[in-house]
């Protein structure tokens, strides 16, 4: 047992000697890492929103590395088909994937096949957030959170329809873990995209809806919409006379971004993550960067973007997702 664990303590000090010595050959102009182009993988066409963060990342990710950057769109299954191929790439640091919120959590419990686990994966950094919205039509009579639950539950048996831009996804489970957390009493009612559930909010079609910024953003602007609560531990920048869910009385857990962030292969020396993690930190940081982002629809990550960060991200998503989406009854093949 204690020749075992010595082979163990060896086996963990040669990776990360490895490690060590790719990013301190990298920094000294040797032959390491980055020695090569790195690919970003983006689960989606392009023109997204994930491809938009993978490109605004790429071009001074390159200038901070001195290596080219590549963006590389692998659309199909649900984002599983480039997940997939980030996962088996080997962990060098060379293949990263630019994803985003669910994908890591829902997909591995809604797809029979998803081919890949959240566990396959470490985290690096996020790009940016588009802080989740509660919103309801211009008219509606509902000024806060507690106004609407009142009315969900006088309704009685069905409640009141809410709408969600999705079966599966992050909408829709976000909106069942409200529900849930809220002692809700809503019915879904899926569109397909957040285009057609704004659409069906103006009409009045349903009650509710949650959506991310850069769906909403101009429609609440124009006053055709009335955002009441944000999915979020505070108060976005883009938002700060919207309330919390918290502050309003709702149970925590349900505090969502639609993070857009940097995964590497699961076993990537923990040295080169870090370089990694840095680099997207200092980025991120930058205001011209930030102002970029905010034109978007879109908020930098708060100070503290690190990788054991976003892990905690991840941990939290983890633990509410999933449950969401086996007791929703999703299933996909």
């Amino acid at each position: 047992m204690r020749t075992l664990t010595f082979i163990g303590r060896v086996i963990a000090a040669g990776s990360l000697a490895l490690g060590l010595g790719m990013v301190a050959m990298a920094q000294g102009g040797g032959n390491a890492y980055p020695s090569k182009p790195i690919r970003l993988v983006v689960p989606y066409p392009p023109g997204g929103a994930t491809d938009v963060a993978a490109r605004m990342l790429s071009p001074r990710l390159q200038e901070e590395l001195g290596q080219t950057v590549l963006v590389e769109n692998r659309p199909g299954a649900g984002g599983n088909i480039a997940m997939i191929n980030v996962a088996q790439s080997a962990p060098d640091g060379y293949t990263l994937a630019v994803t985003l919120t669910g994908m890591l959590s829902i997909n591995p419990v809604i797809y029979k096949k998803a081919g890949f686990q959240a566990s396959d994966f470490v985290p690096v950094a996020r790009v940016s957030l588009a802080p989740l919205l509660l919103v309801v039509p211009e008219k509606s009579p509902y000024k806060n959170v507690q106004e609407l639950l009142a009315a969900g539950k006088k309704a009685g048996k069905g409640g009141l329809p809410y709408g969600s831009a999705g079966a599966g996804g992050l909408s829709h489970l976000a909106s069942e873990a409200f529900n849930a957390n809220a002692n809700g009493n809503f019915t879904h009612v899926p569109y397909k995209g957040g285009a057609p559930l704004v659409q069906a909010l103006m009409a009045n079609e349903v009650t509710w809806g949650l959506l991310g910024t850069g769906d909403v953003r101009s429609f609440i602007q124009s006053g055709k919409l009335k955002a009441i609560g944000q999915l979020r531990n505070g108060r976005s920048e883009l938002w700060p006379d919207v309330p919390t869910l918290t502050e309003q009385g709702v149970p925590g857990g349900v505090d969502f971004d639609v993070w857009f962030g940097v995964v590497a292969p699961a076993k990537t020396p923990a040295p080169v993550v870090k370089l990694l993690g840095e680099k997207i930190a200092k980025i991120t940081a930058e205001p011209a960067f930030r102002k970029r982002l905010n034109d978007l629809g879109g908020v930098a990550p708060a100070t503290g973007n690190t990788p054991e960060a976003f892990a905690e991200v991840l941990k939290r998503e983890l633990a509410i997702l999933p449950k969401a989406a086996k007791e929703a009854g999703l299933q996909l093949d």
